[in-house]
């Protein structure tokens, strides 16, 4: 292998790695080469995320990295207020967008990169089941009596604050909160603090 085959500050090759101590970093076509597609398409098209967005997720992100967490277990304990995935997550850090850096995560300079398929959310399609919206027509025509409430997110700024409405079709009336960003949490907090305190009937 020639010099110029890799870079100089990886242990691809070097004569000392099982007997090395120190933290490793390895080189890996294939990932190197995703990474430049990437941050070639990104420095074309600019990463769409606005700052405020970058500056909420930095101030979730970053000081759970100092206290030595990974950005894997990060992303699954804060899924519904990180609301991106975990390869973005990555690619932000890698951008330096963080106040965090690549040098505070040890497991990612010292392990080679896995391959693994992209995170999906599993749903089981039992659920569905009697739930679609024919079915809830069909239920009204049987049931026309029944009060519908219908509850929506109105999303201004990308990454910004948000409204959550709830509206009360029968007496047309409509509430609507301020979220700081639109999470999942964001809506269990207003359904605890103020929806339980509205008497029945």
């Amino acid at each position: 292998m020639s010099v110029l085959s890799k870079p100089h500050y990886v242990c691809n090759g070097c004569k000392n790695l099982k007997s090395c101590t120190l933290k490793k970093s390895f080189y890996v076509k294939e990932d190197a080469h995703q990474k430049y597609k990437l941050l070639l398409s990104e420095s074309r098209n600019g990463i769409s995320v606005d700052e405020e967005e970058i500056l909420r997720l930095d101030n979730i992100i970053s000081p759970l990295i100092k206290k030595g967490q990974s950005l894997h277990h990060i992303c699954s304990n804060n899924r519904d207020v990180i609301m991106h995935s975990e390869r973005t997550i990555y690619n932000y850090v890698d951008y330096g967008l963080f106040t965090a850096r690549n040098i505070d995560l040890p497991r990612k300079v010292v392990y080679r990169p896995r391959k693994k398929s992209a995170d999906h959310f599993k749903v089981d399609k039992s659920c569905r089941v009697g739930r679609t919206y024919e079915d809830f027509l069909n239920f009204l025509k049987e049931h026309p009596d029944t009060p519908v409430v219908e509850m929506d997110t109105v999303e201004g700024t990308k990454g910004g604050k948000v409204l959550l409405t709830i509206h009360f079709i029968d007496s047309k009336f409509m509430l609507t909160f301020i979220r700081d960003a639109n999470t999942s949490q964001s809506v269990i907090e207003i359904k605890s603090k103020f929806l339980c305190k509205i008497p029945s009937g």
